[in-house]
């Protein structure tokens, strides 16, 4: 592979976003660029606690300096501000590290996990939904954006090898207020339990990952990973079941683009990583796909999403998450585009409450509509 590309294809593993970025300072080999997004979206469903404003500021910074002759350190770092409640606001990432041309990439920091750069991303491509079916998340054992983790990228030809340490870490915000009393991990709060003592069900100890992706350079690529972490402490103490055993989660995806086509479908089985009724349930299996197809400004895009969660011995069987995703962007220029994103939601609800499922999941549907422009 030419230098290049290698060079390419580490960044892009490595960098998030930012695809708009202006370069504001680029002199005696350092770069500095800024980049962002302006989104006014509205989320429209029966369930009242979900409808309303989901609009939102995100500014970001990357830089990059030359150490020698192929070696070259950089940063990055983006905050994202919600209009519609101020105390959501997240530093989504914070992390800086070293790449050489030929022997890969070092990072450290804020940064998302392996198993979203190496798996979930092939199908986390929807214009408002999806990701949410493989168990990744935001602060869940490492697999989404975490801190403290430590990562190196290798790429040769068309393999890409990646190993990551993922040190004893909180959730961000973990100091707020919790006030939900069924908490799940999409939520970033605690859980409540007795005489108002609050825990996290997100974070970890420490833990492992390792991936592998394949280009073929004929559009299709391949991708693996493992992921395993432990416990804190409050978690193996409150939890009520599976708090004791270390949270494991493999994926497996295949992606297809050529020309305007796109085509991906991904696969994961978890093990005492998915929080369910109070406790990190046995077995979980998530699988997604996605076609999508670009017709000059017009881009369809289809999705189907499903996660079954087990646990005999604490009486679960049922399905997390189920939806099929029917979307669309209208780019308007490279900076500006319009979508809608409408998930059909699948999931039964218990017949007790019109609004869940036996798990306490949401069944309603929900359609997203959004302007977006990005800097």
């Amino acid at each position: 592979m030419k230098k290049s590309a290698l060079t390419m294809a580490i960044s892009s593993l490595l960098l998030a976003s930012g695809a708009h970025a202006a370069t504001v300072y680029n002199q005696n080999d350092t770069k500095l660029e800024i980049g962002g997004r302006a989104q006014g979206a509205y989320y429209g469903t029966d369930n009242n606690s979900a409808e309303g404003d989901q609009s939102y500021f995100r500014v970001n910074m990357r830089g990059e300096t030359k150490i020698a002759p192929e070696m070259k350190a950089f940063g990055f770092a983006e905050y994202n501000l919600p209009a519609s409640g101020s105390d959501k606001d997240e530093l989504r990432y914070a992390y800086a590290g070293i790449q050489h041309d030929r022997f890969g990439a070092f990072s450290y920091g804020r940064q998302d996990g392996l198993f979203t750069k190496a798996v979930n991303n092939y199908t986390d491509v929807l214009p408002e939904w999806g990701g949410d079916g493989l168990g990744k998340n935001t602060e869940v054992f490492g697999t989404g954006r975490t801190n403290g983790l430590a990562q190196y990228i290798y790429t040769y030809q068309g393999l890409t090898l990646g190993a990551q340490f993922t040190g004893n870490n909180d959730p961000q915000n973990s100091s707020r207020t919790a006030t939900d009393k069924d908490f799940s991990v999409e939520h970033d709060k605690g859980t409540v339990i007795g005489n108002d003592t609050t825990w996290n069900s997100t974070g970890s100890k420490e833990g492992f990952a390792f991936s592998a992706n394949y280009d073929f350079n004929m559009g299709l690529s391949l991708g693996a990973v493992y992921n395993q972490a432990g416990k804190t402490d409050e978690q193996a103490r409150y939890a009520a079941f599976g708090g004791d055993k270390d949270a494991k989660l493999m994926g497996f995806g295949a992606k297809y683009a050529v020309d305007n086509l796109y085509l991906a479908a991904t696969y994961s089985h978890g093990e005492d990583h998915l929080f369910v009724n109070n406790g990190y349930a046995e077995k979980m299996d998530g699988y997604e796909a996605v076609a999508q197809y670009t017709i000059g400004k017009f881009k369809p895009s289809l999705a189907y999403l499903r996660t079954d969660v087990k646990d005999t011995a604490h009486g679960i069987d049922d399905t997390y998450t189920e939806y099929v995703s029917i979307g669309a962007w209208y780019n308007f220029t490279e900076n500006f585009n319009a979508y809608v994103d409408y998930k059909i939601n699948l999931l039964d609800n218990n017949g007790v409450d019109s609004h869940t499922n036996s798990l306490g999941k949401n069944t309603d549907d929900v359609v997203a509509v959004a302007l977006q422009y990005n800097f």
